[in-house]
């Protein structure tokens, strides 16, 4: 029997966990693009939103901590110990969690049966400590402690390290815990500083937190750690204002929206906000949501609701009084399965609630096929799937959706209708896919943009699930909602060279030339009954000018404005009631505050 405690106990006992300096990330200002809910007044429902937002290309995350420092070797010489051998039969190794027991053999069994010297189970220890720090479990070790070797077997303990505390401070909209709660679920049980480097980078990308600072420091004992996190966190109100002229014009292309929103209510990262617009024909446009995360992981539930008054006001219709009301109640629950810096995966489940009414001279009267004196209700659920893949100069995003009509909360029922022909009901069934694809390229930062849109229906919709063609995000260089109808596909490819860059009158200006494609028809997806009357399909081609600039005094005023011109590949009639749409040009004016 040999006692190791004389020979190891100054320096074998001891375990010192690797401490990091002072971590300092820098966030940038992100927007996400939200596509709007709902229907347009004009009860030409559905214009497919882009996924990406305006400026797609957002600085992506680095390596957020510093890579572990190499141990520093002590000046003071060390008493030379005397060589120790003794023959080891078995090592035991205890308190690993982390790696399996086959794992740990490989590193132990080229030591048994055989003679060690006290080098060798130094070196043991180390081995075993360097499967921890590798792997990112820097303050994670191997320790012998005291022991007297019987036949032959040495015991070996491992030290998980642990994040003990975690301490936030400079927050002053946020809830300590809402920060807390999200690194914590990179500590893990044990400390892994890969996963907490992926949960800073995580809370890095919110818009909301302008800046981040990091410190891990030792705890009171072994393997214990404490992060410190300085937080500076944005003004979390936004006021802004849009001028365009993207709505049918049946009801007054040029619209004013107005919208306010706390985008950090309770300090829970939760989002109020409320939108009101007007038009010529458009008496009253609302739309407020409240948005949530009721988990940790960023589960979020949303309500919304939706309300517009509109009146037609193009001749020579507008002789007719027709009116339009149109009601939209909204619950979602979105749920990322799958999130990194770069790559997120995401489920959600929507319901909603679609009520429409629409008069001739103050009397119910149905325009559309399937309304019952000018109502129509729709209950909806839909399952969506998400998927989007940023890069510094790349961005990929993929959304699919099904969506069901059920017969439930009065939704319009046609199926024992008695003209025995195949009317639109509220019972249906259909498929939406996007996809988007952005690409910078190294020469003048030119960026190109593909988008397509598609949508299948089994049968004919009611006009709330119906899909536009024509206008700013469909084809641009004709009207809005020039086509509206069951089945939908549009495609666009525009390229964005940089014209001027960080000017003091301009943060950029681009010009953008563009193709825009879009075919839509009736009915079921792979049956043209009923007849679709031309056009069935229409393309264009045109060019357009962005600019944008940030005014930071007194406050932060950035106006953006864009101007496109469409030229039509396919000539239609229009109504004799000119509008700017029919000269293929569309533009907006928009000022942002804070």
């Amino acid at each position: 029997m040999v006692n190791l405690f004389v020979a190891f106990q100054y320096r074998l006992r001891r375990f010192v966990p690797v401490c990091l300096g002072i971590l300092v990330i820098g966030a940038g200002t992100l927007v996400y693009g939200q596509g709007s809910l709902g229907i347009d007044p004009s009860r030409k429902r559905r214009v497919p939103q882009p996924l990406l937002e305006e400026e797609p290309f957002k600085p992506v995350p680095g390596t957020v901590l510093p890579p572990i420092p190499k141990p520093i070797p002590e000046e003071r010489e060390e008493e030379k110990l005397p060589l120790i051998r003794i023959y080891v039969r078995e090592i035991n190794v205890t308190g690993s969690t982390v790696f399996s027991p086959e794992e740990i053999a490989e590193l132990v069994t080229p030591y048994e049966n055989r003679e060690l010297t006290n080098e060798d189970i130094e070196a043991l220890r180390m081995d075993l400590t360097l499967l921890y720090v590798k792997n990112g479990y820097v303050n994670s070790g191997a320790v012998i402690p005291d022991q007297s070797v019987a036949d032959g077997v040495i015991r070996f303990n491992i030290i998980e390290g642990k994040l003990t505390r975690i301490e936030v401070k400079g927050n002053r909209w946020f809830r300590e815990g809402y920060i807390r709660k999200r690194l914590a679920l990179g500590s893990g049980r044990s400390l892994n500083m890969n996963s907490l480097q992926k949960s800073l980078r995580l809370l890095e990308q919110d818009p909301r937190i302008e800046r981040l600072n990091a410190e891990l420091v030792p705890g009171l004992r072994a393997g214990e750690g404490f992060l410190k996190v300085g937080v500076k966190d944005t003004f979390p109100l936004s006021v802004g204002t849009v001028f365009n002229n993207y709505q049918a014009s049946s009801i007054g292309s040029k619209r004013v929206t107005t919208t306010v929103s706390h985008q950090n209510l309770l300090g829970l990262g939760d989002t109020l906000g409320l939108s009101y617009g007007t038009s010529e024909g458009l008496k009253r446009g609302i739309n407020g949501w409240y948005t949530i995360p009721i988990t940790a992981r960023d589960t979020t539930l949303t309500l919304q609701y939706r309300r517009d008054d509109s009146d037609v006001v193009q001749e020579p219709f507008n002789q007719l009084d027709i009116k339009t009301e149109s009601d939209i109640y909204h619950l979602s629950l979105r749920h990322p399965l799958y999130r990194t810096a770069h790559n997120e995966f995401a489920l959600s489940i929507t319901g909603e609630l679609l009520q429409n009414e629409t008069y001739l001279r103050h009397d119910p009267f149905s325009f559309s096929a399937g309304e019952k004196r000018g109502k129509s209700n729709i209950t909806a659920l839909r399952f969506t799937q998400e998927w989007t893949n940023r890069t510094q100069n790349q961005v990929f995003a993929v959304r699919s959706r099904f969506s069901v009509g059920i017969n439930a909360f009065g939704a319009t029922d046609n199926r024992h209708d008695s003209s025995g022909n195949d009317v639109a009901d509220g019972q249906f069934f259909s498929w939406l896919g996007q996809f988007q694809w952005a690409r910078r390229f190294k020469y003048r930062n030119i960026q190109t943009l593909l988008r397509t849109d598609i949508q299948l229906a089994n049968e004919q919709l009611l006009p709330l699930e119906q899909m536009s063609v024509g206008g700013r995000y469909s084809v641009r260089g004709y009207r809005e909602n020039l086509m509206v109808r069951d089945n939908v596909i549009i495609a666009s490819f525009e390229t964005r060279i940089p014209i001027v860059r960080d000017k003091r009158w301009a943060d950029y200006v681009d010009l953008v030339p563009f193709v825009d494609y879009g075919k839509a028809w009736f009915g079921r997806a792979w049956n043209s009954k009923p007849h679709t009357p031309d056009p069935k399909a229409i393309a264009s081609v045109g060019i357009g000018v962005r600019w944008a600039v940030t005014l930071p005094k007194p406050i932060e005023i950035r106006p953006q404005f864009e101007l496109f011109w469409g030229h039509q590949l396919n000539n239609v009639e229009t109504s004799p009631d000119h509008d700017l749409q029919d000269d293929g040009i569309h533009f907006q004016f928009s000022m942002n505050l804070f």
